[in-house]
């Protein structure tokens, strides 16, 4: 077996974790002075195992590498640093992730975390890194053998300092010579495919400020960004693309056609990286610039999913699950509500108790329920996502707690897990918890107090760890008062209670919201910059918002849509509704003013009257016939109120 065969061995969701004791009885019989099994352990792992106990390296050690540096290792490092410091810097914007680290390491085997997530265990993030220092790892064979490698934690000589699994791949100067390596080092077996793409994908980068797009190259580079999860181009000194990948094309919606380039640049220069570029970050857009030495510039383009407002994990989750979730960053608002609802949700998210969020529907209760998953230790693991109210009583619980093959009529061969089993390690939120009949409360009850899941038509009982986020919109405990909600349910799931404010309730955060939108469907409908008049934005401070963010959400996307080739956004591009409610207000504000201000009570209710009629006639351009529509009366009676007359007849109000 070579090294390169462990990419066989990977598959959608990663190594398969039973492979891995028996990697470990190998070493355990290397260390014994057996013979080891070469169709399970590579031979170049074998030969790294040789030379480190040669080294006399501890297999057992658990010391970090040593951080004792000399001048001159210091000097080289820095210089180094100091000469591609651009592009460690961009990449870093790609690695950025919780569950990662990125490092640098030397041709002298010098490491240098260049990132780590807060959450990795490891060594330390300078010092000694080679077959002399601490045995076998994916850094020391990428440059032994110049090729991108996978290490799995247990090809690792020592074992015990870290339990990272690792991918390296060399990087080279002007004179395709080592210079180093650089590394992924992460925790979770599933990223091992994902990490070597991305891996390949950086040093090949690297190498790519010494090296021509000639056609070969471009031909190897174009396999390599195909494997990248964000959007990837090359841009030449004259802002014209050479080089991308089909995510790209998805990210911006660009369809297979003629003139595809043409599209791509005239894409990226609305996004801000074409012409004129200098050095910045347009929400999902990271573009840097590079030059080396006196060679023309070009640059590298990377375009992350968050065109719809989410910033998505660098791996996706299992069964893309925790894909493109939310953090607390991403929930916009500054009013004070807002504020202590994402402060006690955030408190809460660092453990595992239950909770329970309760708001009114389009308050954005599974963007909490994400954010939460985000920001938990749980973190690496599924987020899972089911809505009880959007199933037919009879499928809440096969879909919840899976069934056996045959249980029942329909049954799928094989069976099927249920969304607690898939959302074991991570995060289960259960939307609409209230539509979930009485009979499943009482199987997700046992779920909480034992730890383990049994699957319809089956007796064996599987154990799950998962986190349980319910939502609803109605008060739960009358629910249950009425019958329709098991009690002891309840206090089960609320352990914490987060109340989410209404939309009306922090009206401060529209204004920042409204923009957000802009943006966002500006996006959508391939729109240009969109300004917003005084009176659009006071109608919708003003309105009531009964479907919260989701209504506005919507209210925007009807305006920017009849827009049409506008650049103002104007009151009577909102619905009839919203328009009718804020020329309502208005009035009544105009009505209220007019008391307030007015000393002399008698002739108050003419004043007011001829006040709204002033108002009605100025939203209608002074069209008589239009503004006694408005007001419902006809227009003889509008013109006797503008001159003052008193109208003896009755008034004939409009059909």
């Amino acid at each position: 077996m070579r090294l390169h065969d462990c990419l066989k061995l990977v598959r959608a969701e990663g190594i398969d974790p039973a492979y891995f004791p028996k990697i470990k009885d190998e070493w355990q019989r290397f260390l014994a002075g057996e013979k080891v099994n070469k169709q399970m352990v590579p031979s170049e792992v074998i030969e790294s195992w040789e030379r480190s106990r040669s080294y006399g390296i501890d297999p057992y050690g658990t010391d970090p590498h040593p951080v004792n540096l000399s001048g001159k290792e210091y000097k080289k490092l820095q210089e180094i640093l100091n000469k591609y410091g651009f592009f460690f810097e961009r990449i870093v914007e790609l690695v950025e992730q919780d569950g990662l680290t990125l490092y640098l390491n030397t041709v002298d085997g010098l490491n240098y975390h260049l990132f780590r997530s807060g959450g990795m265990s490891g060594h330390a993030s300078l010092g000694h890194c080679n077959e002399k220092t601490v045995g076998t790892t994916a850094s020391c064979l990428a440059k032994l053998y110049n090729q991108p490698i996978l290490l799995v934690h247990p090809y690792r000589y020592s074992q015990n300092y870290t339990q990272n699994h690792g991918v390296s791949a060399p990087i080279h100067n002007e004179k395709n010579e080592v210079i180093g390596a650089l590394g992924l080092g992460f925790e979770d077996p599933r990223f091992c495919l994902q990490a070597y793409s991305m891996i390949s994908f950086i040093a090949q980068a690297f190498d790519s400020l010494y090296l021509p797009l000639t056609n070969g190259y471009e031909k190897h580079m174009q396999k390599i960004i195909d494997c990248m999860p964000h959007g990837v181009a090359f841009v030449d000194e004259r802002d014209t693309v050479q080089l991308y990948n089909n995510k790209i094309l998805e990210l911006l919606k660009i369809r297979r056609k003629n003139n595809i380039e043409g599209e791509l640049n005239k894409q990226l220069a609305r996004l801000g990286v074409g012409a004129g570029f200098r050095d910045k970050q347009e929400a999902a857009v990271t573009c840097a610039e590079i030059q080396v030495d006196n060679e023309k510039p070009y640059k590298l383009i990377l375009l992350k999913d968050r065109l719809e407002g989410r910033k998505p994990g660098i791996f996706p989750s299992p069964e893309g699950e925790g894909k493109g979730l939310f953090t607390f960053d991403q929930i916009i608002g500054e009013s004070a509500l807002l504020k202590e609802a994402k402060k006690v949700a955030a408190n809460v998210a660092r453990t595992s108790v239950p909770v329970m969020i309760h708001g009114e529907s389009g308050t954005g209760k599974e963007m909490f329920a994400q954010a939460m998953h985000c920001a938990s230790p749980r973190r690496n693991g599924p987020f899972v996502a089911i809505n009880c109210g959007a199933l037919p009583g009879e499928l809440v619980e096969s879909e919840l707690f899976g069934y056996e093959e045959g249980s029942f009529t329909g049954a799928l061969k094989g069976g099927r897990i249920g969304k607690v089993e898939a959302a074991s390690g991570g995060t289960l939120f259960l939307d609409e918890i209230e539509s979930m009949p009485l009979k499943d409360q009482i199987k997700l009850l046992r779920v909480l107090s034992t730890g383990k899941v049994q699957k319809i038509g089956s007796t064996k009982e599987i154990q799950v760890d998962v986190r349980i986020v319910a939502a609803t919109k109605i008060d739960l405990l009358k629910h249950a008062d009425d019958g329709l909600f098991r009690e002891d349910l309840f206090y089960r799931i609320s352990t914490f209670i987060i109340e989410l404010p209404a939309l009306r309730q922090r009206k401060e955060d529209i204004g920042a919201l409204a923009e957000y939108f802009i943006k966002k469907l500006a996006l959508k409908y391939d729109r240009g910059k969109i300004k917003m008049d005084p009176v659009f934005v006071d109608a919708l401070l003003r309105y009531y918002w009964r479907g919260n963010v989701r209504e506005l959400e919507h209210a925007m996307e009807r305006a920017i849509i009849m827009l049409e080739d506008g650049e103002t956004l104007m009151l009577e591009h909102l619905s009839p509704g919203i328009q009718q409610a804020y020329r309502k207000r208005t009035v009544e504000k105009l009505v209220a003013e007019t008391v307030q201000t007015t000393s002399h009570r008698q002739g108050l209710l003419e004043l007011a009257e001829r006040r709204v009629i002033e108002y009605v006639l100025e939203l209608v351009d002074g069209n008589q016939s239009l503004a006694a529509q408005q007001l419902g009366i006809n227009r003889r009676t509008l013109y006797t109120k503008l001159n003052g007359k008193s109208n003896s007849g009755r008034e004939v109000l409009d059909a």
